[in-house]
């Protein structure tokens, strides 16, 4: 065997056990709902069935299912289990005074569960502590803080900043834009498809003009559909848009693959093609984050633009990171040997991508 191709082999058996590994737990998120005002705080909680389940251990009772935390009305003893879980996870005060949260309802609502819940009044600085899930360090909690119906605070939460403070009477516009362009490049580091596909279109190299005329038919055509799927305009199943995106991944790996093995590219480029189409899937895969954001009408403008900012943000980290590394790699080694090299990860990418396509497709 040539050491090119014993290189390809081991590549290939390290991307599809990441492949595997990747998709055994989606990314999952909890929504808390804060409304301050003179009388009291309601607090509003949506967990998501998917990490209630995928928690180790278990919060819930020995035996709990999927249909278990459906049914209607639920069990006592999983609203019981429930109550503790939030009573424990979530915590409010304002100052050094503690504000006691008092769960009044919990309910089945399709993938989550929403408790009801209410707290003592705000009269100063409120501090909010959500750490719902935390042995998953993938999962999110955003928490949207309302005072007299008045949205005045976003945040987006995890396992490493679990925490908030609001201070001030309104959160600045800044510090809203700052918070959702942060998620948009979170979201493009933690989506291995979106890398994978970034890295594929700009593996065959070229002039930079027509580097620069691929990237940008891939931003415009993701921002389009982002656009109009945050929005409720068009709306496409998940499973579908997540197949797509793996099959847009074997579709130009499978061009790059044939282009290196010919030793040259031949014929006029069809990139700029490819990532304008599969970029208007990709922007249905971006909008699925932002859709679970369930955003208030009265941000929803500035933190799509800003996660939209984020996103472009993280694809040119990626960019400009990889694409260095290909152009030194044609000019100092042997035309030989990065002709290989280039090949092999051609083949990696089709590979990797075809395992998620078979993974997706039959929702395995």
């Amino acid at each position: 065997m040539k050491p090119v191709w014993r290189r390809l082999v081991t590549l290939v058996a390290l991307l599809l056990t990441f492949a595997s590994s990747a998709l055994a737990h989606s990314i999952t998120f909890s929504h808390v709902n804060v409304r301050l005002n003179g009388t009291g705080t309601k607090v509003t909680v949506q967990l998501p069935v998917a990490a209630l389940l995928h928690e180790s251990p278990s919060p819930l009772p020995k035996g709990t299912t999927e249909v278990a935390l459906k049914e209607t009305p639920l069990r006592a003893d999983v609203r019981a289990s429930l109550t503790q879980l939030v009573t424990a996870r979530l915590r409010l005060s304002s100052g050094t005074t503690v504000l006691p949260v008092t769960v009044t309802s919990v309910e089945p609502a399709g993938q989550d569960v929403t408790l009801t819940a209410t707290a003592p009044t705000v009269t100063g600085a409120l501090n909010v502590s959500a750490n719902l899930f935390p042995e998953d360090t993938l999962h999110k909690v955003f928490v949207e803080v309302y005072r007299s119906d008045a949205l005045v605070g976003q945040y987006a939460l995890d396992t490493q900043n679990a925490a908030l403070t609001l201070a001030a009477p309104a959160q600045p516009l800044g510090q809203v834009v700052l918070t959702f362009v942060r998620e948009g490049i979170h979201h493009i580091f933690i989506g291995p498809d979106h890398i994978l596909f970034v890295l594929a279109l700009i593996l065959l190299g070229g002039r930079v003009g027509t580097q620069l005329k691929v990237i940008t038919a891939f931003t415009v055509a993701h921002s389009v559909t982002l656009v109009l799927a945050t929005l409720g305009i068009v709306e496409l199943p998940s499973r579908l848009v997540e197949s797509v995106i793996a099959l847009s991944i074997v579709v130009v790996g499978l061009h790059d693959f044939l282009q290196l093995r010919r030793g040259q590219t031949t014929g006029r480029d069809p990139r700029a093609v490819f990532a304008f189409a599969f970029g208007l899937v990709h922007g249905f895969g971006f909008a699925s984050v932002l859709s679970e954001l369930s955003l208030p009408r009265e941000a929803l403008g500035w933190s799509l633009a800003a996660f939209n900012v984020g996103v472009e943000v993280g694809q040119v980290v990626i960019v400009l990171l990889a694409a260095p590394v290909l152009l030194l790699l044609r000019r100092v080694a042997p035309p030989r040997v990065s002709q290989g090299v280039l090949v092999a990860a051609a083949g990696v990418v089709v590979l990797t991508g075809g395992v998620w396509f078979v993974q997706r497709a039959l929702g395995l």
